[in-house]
C-alpha cells in the first residue's frame, strides 16, 4: 500500500494551499496494508511528541472510526537544543473552554484537523492509502506552485515524464530548479503513482503536450516563455518557432 497525505488550509480561501506528501515507513514507500494504521499512526505522533499515548490514541481512533482532539503546545528550544512544550493560551465563555491552538482526529475519515489563533486559521490533513499494482508503479516528481492566485490552492507542474525507477525520480527531484523571484513560493513534491490511471487524466495530458512543446521549441520551465497555468504555456509555446528555424 502506498500512503499520500494531503494538507489543505490557511487563513481563508484567499490564501489557503495545498500540500501532498508521500509517506515512508522502515525507509519505505511500500507499507503491508495492515501496517497502514502504524504509518499514520507514526505520522501524527512526530509532530506532537507531547501528547501521552497519541500513537495509541490514533490506532484506536482508527480502529474504532472515533474522534478524539488535543492541545497544540509551542515548542521551545534552550541554548543546547532541548525542546520543551508551552501551552496554549486559553479562554472560558458560556461554560466551554475554548484554546488559542488544538487538533482533532477523526479515524472514521483518516483526518487530522489543525485550527490556530481560535479558529482563524485552520488546516486539515488527509490520508490516502492505494494498492498499486508492481506493473503500474510509477514516480512523480511535480514543482508545486502553493496558492498562486486567490482561490487556487496548488498548481502542480510537471517537466519530466512517469518515472519507473524510484531511484531516478529521486536524483531528479533533489536536482529540480525552482521558479523564485517573481513568482509564489513554489516546492518540489515527490509522489508515488498508478501509472494507467495517471495517464488517463487531463492534468496529465496537458503537462505532456507542454513538455513535448517545450522540446519542440527549444525551451524549458525556465525560460521566459513559462506559465504557471499550463494551458497559458502551451499557448505561449505555440507563439514561438521551431528549434530548426531559430537563428
Amino acid at each position: 500500500m502506498y500512503i499520500t497525505a494531503s494538507t489543505y488550509g490557511g487563513i481563508d480561501w484567499h490564501d489557503s494551499r495545498t500540500i501532498h506528501e508521500q509517506l515512508k515507513s522502515n525507509g519505505s514507500y511500500n507499507i503491508e496494508k495492515d501496517k497502514v494504521p502504524e504509518a499514520i499512526a507514526e505520522d501524527i505522533a512526530k509532530d506532537f511528541p507531547y501528547v501521552e499515548d497519541i500513537r495509541e490514541k490514533v490506532l484506536q481512533a482508527l480502529s474504532e472510526k472515533s474522534c478524539f482532539r488535543f492541545i497544540i503546545k509551542s515548542e521551545e528550544k534552550d541554548s543546547a537544543g532541548n525542546a520543551s512544550y508551552q501551552d496554549c493560551a486559553s479562554y472560558e465563555a458560556d461554560g466551554q473552554i475554548y484554546y488559542e491552538s488544538a487538533a482533532a482526529f477523526d479515524g472514521g475519515k483518516q483526518t487530522l484537523t489543525q485550527e490556530y489563533a481560535f479558529g482563524q486559521a485552520s488546516y486539515t490533513t488527509a490520508y490516502y492509502a492505494e494498492d498499486i499494482p508492481n506493473s503500474q508503479l510509477g514516480y512523480i516528481v511535480t514543482e508545486d506552485f502553493l496558492a498562486p492566485v486567490k482561490g487556487v490552492p496548488v498548481v502542480q507542474r510537471m517537466y519530466h515524464d512517469i518515472f519507473d525507477r524510484q531511484d531516478s525520480a529521486q536524483i531528479y527531484a533533489e536536482s529540480l530548479q525552482l521558479h523564485e523571484f517573481q513568482y509564489p513560493a513554489s516546492i518540489v513534491t515527490f509522489l508515488v503513482c498508478n501509472k494507467g490511471k495517471v495517464s488517463h487524466n487531463e492534468w496529465y495530458r496537458l503537462q505532456k503536450e507542454a513538455m513535448r512543446l517545450m522540446d519542440e521549441k527549444g525551451q524549458t520551465h525556465l525560460d521566459g516563455s513559462f506559465h504557471i497555468f499550463v494551458k497559458c504555456h502551451i499557448k505561449n509555446l505555440k507563439r514561438l518557432p521551431g528549434k530548426e528555424t531559430v537563428k
